[in-house]
């Protein structure tokens, strides 16, 4: 099993440093990616945690869901509510390269740490807001998470049509983690710009926007003329055959049988050729209006194939990729992810270990695995204040003893 350690190679990211404001999963998200690059990622945290600290499984007063996103980030612990404290995180946004939040839009403008009041301090920062629908308009105000945003850009809808109309929340939060990758691509885009203007510039990403963006299927229920009959529009993959094999397991096709030239590879791997000459099959559009049929013919034949391995070496020389239902557990034991370090063993702050997955990132001249360890709430105060800020241990004291620094160890202890 591989385990996260801090290597000495370069990453792409060395020297830039982030300031993260944002809590759950879109910013974190987000600057995950940032610190597996190479950033140094100063997480802001404030005194009474972000929610996902809350969370279980936990060892050792961490949540797991926190260590995913969060390991290999340093930990400052400030109360933006007492006097001095946004005074001093003005101060560290002057020196830093990137700051990401994820507030509702008017939070830090409240505070003065806007891009608007940031920038004139420290022309080249690149500040990023995350927000539900965007930091202008009439949603602006409306509070969002990922389920509200699925539901208002169409994704539960669609996949609950998909379903005869059952409609549900999704378990995974796609409107989260999409944005969360869109506001890393805009960071490095905008740091690459840097280096030819030698000036920053402010990021406004919403996760409504973001759902819109990533949805492949949106162009289908954006067209306007006559809808086209007898072909199957947008690839349609909700329709793609789930078969379960005569040992009890479950495949996922990828291709549509009734469609033009994947109906062919069908029934050559199952072979049957009669099948070409059975008129309810003969062109798409009666294949879709007999879709059910066909649907039955290819199930029944995916009983007679005795195992998972044994319908994809069937299918898989006519073109038809076949995945093997698993859970998460199932693919992170495989051989596949051993050899590719798809998952990592990061500190549990203990004597053990928590697995999480590793970053998809494979260059050729720099490390971009995880590295580092969870921290807990302002453990890095002192090492983040005196390096940047140059304050003595006197002042970090007093800055303590007022409360607009806080840190917390194991069991919640603060001090």
């Amino acid at each position: 099993m591989t385990r996260a350690v801090h290597h000495n190679g370069a990453r792409p990211l060395d020297g830039i440093i982030v300031l993260d404001f944002t809590r759950v999963l879109s910013g974190p998200h987000a600057t995950r990616m940032l610190v597996d690059l190479g950033a140094d990622v100063i997480k802001i945290e404030p005194p009474i945690g972000d929610l996902t600290r809350f969370t279980a499984p936990r060892v050792n007063s961490l949540s797991t869901y926190f260590i995913q996103q969060n390991v290999g980030k340093k930990n400052v612990s400030i109360d933006l509510d007492k006097p001095g404290a946004a005074a001093l995180v003005g101060s560290l946004m002057e020196r830093v390269d990137v700051v990401i939040e994820n507030f509702r839009p008017g939070v830090m403008a409240k505070l003065e740490l806007d891009y608007d009041s940031i920038r004139p301090r420290n022309e080249r920062i690149v500040y990023v807001s995350i927000t539900g629908y965007g930091s202008t308009g009439p949603w602006q105000a409306r509070r969002a998470y990922a389920p509200v945003v699925n539901a208002e850009a169409g994704i539960t809808k669609s996949q609950g049509d998909a379903r005869g109309g059952e409609y549900a929340n999704d378990p995974h939060s796609h409107a989260d983690v999409y944005t969360g990758i869109q506001a890393a691509a805009a960071v490095l885009a905008a740091l690459y710009q840097r280096e030819r203007t030698g000036r920053g510039q402010y990021i406004d990403v919403s996760m409504a926007e973001t759902m819109l963006y990533v949805n492949e299927h949106a162009h289908n229920n954006l067209w306007d003329r006559d809808p086209p009959t007898g072909v199957i529009r947008s690839f349609q993959p909700a329709d793609y055959p789930v078969i379960v094999v005569a040992d009890g397991s479950t495949v996922v096709c990828s291709g549509h049988p009734a469609d033009r030239g994947t109906f062919e590879l069908f029934v050559a791997a199952m072979e049957q050729p009669m099948l070409l000459a059975d008129p309810r099959f003969a062109d798409t559009a009666t294949r879709l209006r007999h879709y059910d049929e066909l649907l039955a013919l290819i199930l029944a034949w995916g009983r007679t194939c005795a195992t998972t391995d044994d319908i994809e070496a069937r299918l898989a020389p006519h073109q038809i990729a076949v995945g093997r239902l698993r859970d998460v557990r199932d693919i992170a034991d495989t051989d596949w992810a051993t050899h590719r370090h798809a998952t990592v063993e990061v500190s549990d702050r203990g004597s053990g270990y928590v697995r999480v997955p590793n970053s998809p990132w494979h260059f050729s001249e720099s490390d971009t695995s995880v590295s580092g360890i969870p921290k807990y709430r302002g453990e890095d105060n002192r090492d983040v204040l005196t390096s940047l800020l140059g304050l003595s241990e006197s002042a970090i004291a007093q800055l303590e003893s007022d409360g607009v620094l806080v840190s917390r160890g194991p069991g919640g202890s603060a001090t």
